[in-house]
């Protein structure tokens, strides 16, 4: 049913961790229905006909930030509201604050276009700030801090909104963050048996699809995760996804491969260093145990071998 993984995606379904390769694979409109399918999960109750996707590159704040990428953007084709995907593999400090200033793109962008109205010279009575809901979902391999695990649904999602701190009245439903900790998933990829929920399923199919050479026999009953199959199996993807998806699988490898290397390289040259200082310290501890015998500082130089300036800094200590 599984077998090692492939650096470079050769097994029989894609890598969707990384999110260029998430971007690459699912952010297309042959994927619509699967889409909304798993907006659907993650936003019970919402209900969404179609959606449309929206460019993924927005206008930076400042000057050195020119354009932002997001890992997916899309917009329910009847009631405008918006959906921002964001897959994050590795752990990040301050993501949250990270997915919060990437909510504040669409929404500037919202308000942007009514300003843009009105500088056309259009006839507007005031000013419009309402806003259409902004959807923040964030795919994450690791798991958030919370004060407490009742801040978890189905243990392993959580959700915020912007509510009143004493009685929990919604000050607004525009602004929505979904945070689907992933690495909270202690099952080995041997272990699908034990998925109980749709939820379950599908971070299960996230986490280790690229192990398998076959849908598991407990998920052929969820179109949702035989959906999710089908839309990464390499072998039948468009020519111009799969070239995509193969190229940035070796940027990301190349990306983790450098890192490794640099911090190989540090803890070596940590340990050469570690290995001076002992040594140094040695010396200096030799020095002062032969000048309390009252060795001479220029016969200390002669016999460890080492300059004489040396030996008169340990003795002027």
């Amino acid at each position: 049913m599984t077998k090692p993984f492939s650096p470079i995606g050769q097994g029989r379904y894609a890598f969707l961790l990384f999110d260029s390769t998430f971007k690459v694979v699912l952010c297309n409109p042959e994927n619509e229905k699967l889409l909304i399918q798993i907006f659907e999960l993650l936003l019970p109750g919402k209900h969404i006909s179609s959606i449309t996707f929206t460019d993924k590159e927005k206008h930076g704040f400042v000057i050195s930030e020119k354009v932002v990428n997001f890992d997916m953007l899309c917009k329910d084709a009847d009631t405008g509201e918006e959906f921002l995907v964001e897959v994050q593999n590795a752990r990040q400090s301050s993501f949250k604050d990270r997915v919060l200033a990437y909510s504040t793109y669409p929404i500037r962008e919202q308000l942007g276009k009514r300003l843009a109205h009105i500088r056309e010279g259009e006839k507007l009575n005031k000013m419009d700030y309402s806003l259409k809901p902004i959807y923040v979902i964030s795919l994450i391999n690791f798991s958030l801090t919370h004060e407490t695990d009742a801040a978890l649904e189905e243990n392993y999602i959580c959700r915020y909104e912007l509510r009143n701190r004493h009685n929990t009245e919604l000050m607004t439903p525009s602004l929505n963050f979904v945070f689907v900790e992933m690495g909270r998933m202690s099952l080995g990829p041997e272990e699908e048996d034990k998925c109980n929920t749709l939820l379950e399923k599908f971070i299960f199919t996230l986490k280790y699809m690229h192990l398998f050479t076959e849908v598991p026999e407990e998920f052929k009953k969820d179109k949702l995760i035989t959906g999710l199959f089908h839309a990464t199996e390499l072998a039948t993807m468009p020519i111009e996804t799969r070239e995509n998806y193969d190229h940035n699988m070796r940027t990301e490898l190349d990306i983790i491969a450098e890192r490794e290397f640099a911090v190989n390289e540090a803890k070596v040259e940590g340990r050469a260093e570690g290995r001076a200082e002992g040594r140094a310290e040695g010396i200096a501890e030799s020095i002062s145990k032969l000048l309390a015998h009252g060795i001479e500082a220029n016969k200390i130089s002669e016999a460890l071998e080492i300059p004489l300036e040396q030996v008169l800094a340990v003795k002027n200590k």
